[in-house]
């Protein structure tokens, strides 16, 4: 079962940060989850709100600021304030260099749901190209229109259909609809899903596993990997032998 740092090592540092995704990794993450967005100028940028308030404090939207003002904000100043210094809003580009010499794989959410980005598909897919990294990502996304054009784009590409309510036949729907990974909150998913799901070699991811019963139902339902805020507790408890 591949344990997923949700944003990166959350849990513990700002999410979707340089210093979240490094931290992943020494904790033993096999894969990082992370989330893609274009500022004004179409540079493909890592942050999961459309709207910088939660994180920053800034009123205003991604898409509505260019990548070299987004570089003067910091992403961790509401939570965090200054307990880790500035940390910069990552672009795509600066994760790849970094993440091209490590053996981790990245699940990239699309942020496709609320706005849907014009070139985010073919702009993103040609980073990866870039740096060699086809077969160590996978896309993610609610609107699973976008998931079926980066298949059409490029078949070999894995696709996981988010959801956030149950839905059934999940395994026929996303296997027939040409992807490859289901992806449930856990909330939703239950044995009948899972089942579906083997029926038609459909992968599970499962989010977000912070506590130890949903940690044991994901393993025992053999799900094929864990989306977490803490993948340090759920490297350690699966290294003790569960």
């Amino acid at each position: 079962m591949k344990i997923t740092a949700h944003r990166g090592y959350s849990g513990q540092y700002p999410e979707n940060t340089m210093l979240a995704f490094q931290k992943a990794a020494e904790a033993g993450a096999d894969e990082i989850e992370l989330d893609v967005q274009l500022s004004r100028d179409g540079k493909i940028v890592i942050f999961h709100d459309e709207s910088l308030e939660r994180l920053t404090g800034n009123k205003n939207l991604i898409m509505e600021m260019t990548y070299d003002e987004l570089a003067k904000v910091n992403a961790a100043k509401m939570i965090y304030g200054d307990k880790f210094g500035f940390n910069l809003i990552p672009s795509l580009e600066e994760y790849f260099i970094w993440v091209k010499n490590t053996n981790i794989v990245t699940n990239i959410e699309l942020k496709n749901g609320r706005y849907y980005y014009e070139g985010l598909e073919e702009k993103t897919l040609a980073l990866i190209a870039k740096y060699g990294l086809v077969e160590r990502v996978y896309f993610s996304s609610f609107n699973h229109v976008s998931l079926m054009k980066c298949k059409a784009l490029n078949p070999v590409i894995r696709c996981g259909a988010l959801a956030f309510m149950p839905l059934g036949n999940a395994g026929y729907c996303v296997k027939s609809n040409g992807l490859d990974y289901y992806h449930p909150d856990m909330k939703s998913l239950n044995e009948e899903t899972v089942a579906n799901c083997k029926k038609y070699g459909v992968g599970i991811n499962v989010w977000t596993i912070d506590d130890m019963s949903s940690l044991i139902k994901a393993k025992n339902w053999d799900c094929r990997g864990i989306i977490t805020d803490y993948p340090d507790i759920c490297r350690a408890w699966i290294n003790a032998g569960h």
